[in-house]
């Protein structure tokens, strides 16, 4: 049987591609990924041949379709019978799959004003009313989560889920862009920071053209481990420095953008 085809934007660009593809990888699942080029001519096309709704990321298993990030990690935690994907205690499923959809149809300013970009140099910029109280609403989420319910693991909901796969990205642009945050917010960003599969991400998009093709193959096999790529003495310092700071409490060093990217 041929594995799932995952339908990817640019791993620079496509924070919503993100999502589903950093679900599958944590749980070591083997699909393929086809990445397309999000500003070439026939871009639309492309993505229209399969996604009805002509967006990224769509998922193909067999003659199934499924768009809309939200959608495939529901799909995929289902038909792939993922441990844990929701919480198990009623009250935290519920709450988990609250913020989940708030996060898909909600925080527009945050995304319109720190727009996700891998290959950003980390840098804070100046933001609005609406934007801080998007980082507000986000920062409330995470402590409530993690109080009470995460008391078991390192993630929202205490083991990866969901939720986590919806947020990431949102961890990784407070990051780039120096949100300030503490503890129990901060603690979480380093969790997300620190996640093999996020940094096989960052790495991956360095590999990209600047119109987001790889320069890998177009679509490819995805290993079932979810083990980072080797990625050279300079990006591993470069992180680990990061993850040491967060953990310390200490100001974030600069880092090439590569390796910390954004929503």
């Amino acid at each position: 049987m041929n594995p799932m085809t995952l339908y990817i934007g640019s791993k620079r660009l496509s924070s919503w591609s993100l999502r589903p593809w950093l679900l599958m990888r944590h749980h070591e699942l083997s699909f393929a990924e086809s990445v397309i080029s999000l500003d070439a001519p026939d871009t639309h096309a492309r993505i229209l041949t399969h996604s009805p709704s002509g967006r990224v990321p769509a998922l193909v298993d067999g003659d199934i379709r499924v768009w809309e990030s939200l959608a495939i990690c529901e799909y995929v935690a289902e038909t792939c019978a993922l441990p844990r994907a929701w919480p198990l205690l009623p009250a935290a499923r519920a709450m988990a799959r609250s913020i989940s959809q708030e996060m898909h149809a909600g925080f527009a300013d945050l995304r319109r004003e720190l727009p996700f970009n891998a290959c950003r140099e980390p840098e804070r910029t100046s933001i609005s009313v609406a934007a801080e109280v998007d980082i507000k609403r986000i920062r409330q989420l995470w402590r409530e989560a993690r109080r009470n319910y995460g008391t078991d693991g390192e993630w929202l909901f205490g083991k990866f889920g969901i939720a986590d796969a919806m947020y990431a990205p949102v961890a990784l642009r407070f990051f780039i862009y120096d949100i300030p945050l503490d503890g129990i917010e901060r603690d979480y960003m380093h969790s997300v920071i620190m996640h093999p599969a996020v940094q096989q991400w960052m790495e991956a998009a360095t590999l990209e053209h600047p119109g987001g093709e790889s320069t890998l193959d177009r679509t490819q096999e995805v290993p079932a481990a979810a083990t980072a790529a080797a990625s050279g003495p300079a990006q591993a310092s470069a992180i680990s420095a990061a993850a040491a700071a967060i953990k310390a409490g200490a100001a974030l060093p600069k880092v090439r953008s590569f390796q910390l990217p954004s929503d």
